[in-house]
Order: C-alpha cells, then sequence, then structure tokens
C-alpha cells in the first residue's frame, strides 16, 4: 500500500505501465512532477504550515498528524531522490539545505503570570530505542531516521539505477553541511558498506547476462543481492561524500571533535561477521579507522584476478563479467583511498606509509 507521500505524487498525473514505458520516460515523469511541486512552492508551503503550528500552539502533539506530515514531506524527497537524475534533484537537494539554515524556530510561552517568554522547545525523536532532542529547523527533525527507514525497506527491491540515484541524492546532501543531520545521512553508508563488504556474498549471479540485473523486484530480500548488485552505490557515496566517511572514522577514534557523531540505532551500527572475523571492534556510533581500513583491504581481496585469469583464460560470458566486475571493485578501492587523500587525517598518513598514495 502506498504512504501518503506517495499517492500525492501518483495522484499527480504518474500512471506508468510496467511493459509500456522505458526507465527513462518513468524518471523524466517524476522529473516533470517534483518540478511541478517546486514551481507550486508545495514544499515550502508544507514548511510554512508546520511552523505556524509550532510556533502558535505551543501544546502541538508532535507524536500525531504534525509529525506525519514532517515525514510526509521527506518521503516526497526520497521518492524525488530513487527516481529523478542527478539535474532534477540538485534543486531539491538545495531545498533541504536551505530549511536547515533557517536555524532555529524560537515560539513563545506563556508563563503562569500570563506573560509571554520566548524558547527554542526541542521535538523529541526516537533513535531505535533512544530519544534523541532536535529542534526546528537546525536539525530538519525525523529526517534522518526516516530516510534510514526507507533505504532498509526498499533497498533490496530497488533496481541498481534507483541505488545509485538515492545513494547520490542521499550523498550529496551529506555532502553539503556540517550539521549534524548531514553526518547522520551517513549511517546509511555505513549500512551500505556492511552489507556490501562485511558479509559474505557471491560477486555476481550465475546465468544472467550484463545489464539485466537492473531492475526492480518487490520479492527480493536484502540477503539475495550480490555485490556487483551493491557495489554501485558504494562508488556514489565515496564520491559524494567519502570525505564525510574519513571524518566520521576519525571522529570514532576520538581523533577529532566528538560533535561529528550522532550514534544511530544499534542495529544500524553493528559490525558485519567478516568485519568481526577481521579484528576490528565495535565503537559507538559505528565508524572507526581500524573499520575504514578493512573496507579498501576487503576491496583489494575482491578485486584480486584469479590465477590464469589476467592472461585471458576462458573467456566464456560469466567469466567476462566476472572480470568486468573485479574492475568495478578496483575501481571503488581506488576511489575510496582518493576520497581520504583529501584530507590530512591520520587515516592519509597511515596510507602513505602503506604506500597506496600518491595515487
Amino acid at each position: 500500500m502506498p504512504t501518503p507521500a506517495e499517492s500525492k505524487v501518483s495522484d499527480r498525473r504518474f500512471t506508468p505501465e510496467p511493459d509500456s514505458i522505458s526507465a527513462e520516460d518513468v524518471q523524466q515523469e517524476f522529473a516533470d512532477i517534483f518540478a511541478e511541486l517546486r514551481e507550486a512552492d508545495e514544499t515550502h508551503s508544507t514548511i510554512s504550515h508546520l511552523s505556524s503550528r509550532f510556533v502558535t500552539e505551543p501544546n502541538v502533539d508532535f507524536s500525531g498528524g504534525w509529525q506525519l506530515q514532517l515525514r510526509n514531506l521527506w518521503h516526497l524527497y526520497y521518492v524525488a531522490g530513487k527516481h529523478c537524475n542527478e539535474a532534477a534533484v540538485s534543486p531539491l537537494i538545495l531545498q533541504i539545505v536551505e530549511i536547515s539554515q533557517r536555524g532555529v524556530l524560537p515560539r513563545n510561552r506563556l508563563n503562569s503570570d500570563g506573560t509571554a517568554e520566548l524558547e527554542c522547545a526541542p521535538i523529541m525523536v526516537m533513535a531505535g530505542t533512544r530519544q534523541v532532542r532536535q529542534f526546528l529547523w537546525v536539525d530538519l527533525p525525523l529526517l534522518v531516521p526516516a530516510m534510514r527507514e526507507y533505504w532498509s525497506h526498499d533497498c533490496a527491491r530497488m533496481s541498481r539505477s534507483q541505488r545509485v540515484r538515492i545513494s547520490f541524492f542521499l550523498g550529496s546532501l551529506a555532502a553539503t553541511s556540517t550539521g549534524q543531520w548531514a553526518y547522520g545521512l551517513c549511517s546509511i553508508a555505513l549500512v551500505l558498506l556492511r552489507d556490501t563488504l562485511e558479509k559474505d556474498r557471491r560477486l555476481v549471479r550465475v546465468g544472467v547476462e550484463p545489464g539485466g540485473e537492473d531492475s526492480e523486484n518487490t520479492g527480493q530480500s536484502t540477503d539475495m543481492l550480490t555485490i556487483a548488485d551493491l557495489l554501485p552505490a558504494v562508488s556514489t557515496w565515496l564520491v559524494q561524500a567519502g570525505s564525510r566517511i574519513v571524518q566520521l572514522c576519525e571522529a570514532g577514534d576520538g581523533t577529532t571533535q566528538g560533535w561529528l557523531t550522532t550514534a544511530p540505532p544499534d542495529d544500524v551500527y553493528s559490525l558485519g561477521p567478516l568485519a568481526v572475523e577481521a579484528g576490528v571492534q565495535p565503537v559507538f556510533g559505528g565508524f572507526n579507522r581500524l573499520r575504514w581500513f578493512f573496507w579498501p583491504h576487503r576491496l583489494d581481496a575482491i578485486g584480486a584476478e584469479a590465477p590464469g585469469q589476467e592472461t585471458g583464460g576462458n573467456s566464456t560470458p560469466f567469466v567476462q563479467r566476472v572480470k568486468a566486475e573485479k574492475q568495478m571493485v578496483r575501481r571503488v578501492a581506488h576511489n575510496m583511498v582518493y576520497a581520504a587523500s583529501q584530507s590530512n587525517s591520520s587515516i592519509v598518513q597511515e596510507l602513505l606509509r602503506m604506500g597506496r598514495l600518491p595515487l
């Protein structure tokens, strides 16, 4: 059943027939819809309405319809990120950043003597089993837990292209701000990296030709995905927000300011079995230097050519496909190291000692 936000989008005029419309047509359809939403200033209207209720209704119930409206707004952005190309979502990314730049929204609180006092009232947001205080609009309340929830629900069923598009959207958002919400979005990258590199998965499926897997599959679970299914999304995150991930890994070891980390729920930052076997230690928040170094090491192992493959060997379509995916793995390892090289971190110093820099 579609969520209210999905229904809101579909009610506009999006009625594709899966067998008669191409992926490019779907992207253009969604791009047109969200262009109309921007022209109608619909998102700003929702923000203005929620702000007005917050300011004028001191006893508003944030756990009811008010919170549902805010979640629907974030879901609208999520749908855009999943279905629209980079050019179409870039203005939406700027919109979200602009919303956060409004700062803390104060309101008047009536004292017992009838006088009014200005206050900055927090909204309590659940992060797993913990409650977190967030403020309108600087913290973009509910954005991070909502996006984590949508990713967890959609990851397996999305096509590869959709995973890349939503990773571009989320990674770009994470790279645009130094607010806690931006670093919080990186917890989605943490889940993706764990699922891709810290679990034992097949590289590719047997018997599927190249390009034949880029379609939605509502009956698919995360355990059924291959490394090749997830790796393009990993690469996109590294290109867009690789330096943010390095910052968080430095912060996890206490080598930089602690405010960079806002710990996600336990099930988000837990280690995968391969990382545990490699001796990576869990930390509060999930990011640390040892875990970061595990990822390129794991990519090196996946991308290594088997004996005989360097000279061509068996040239069956499946072997050719494996070789192509291994080349992709090596490019992702390069992107990860390159992203780290853009900072003067202790990770960079270690990479220099290892001889992995300069590239």
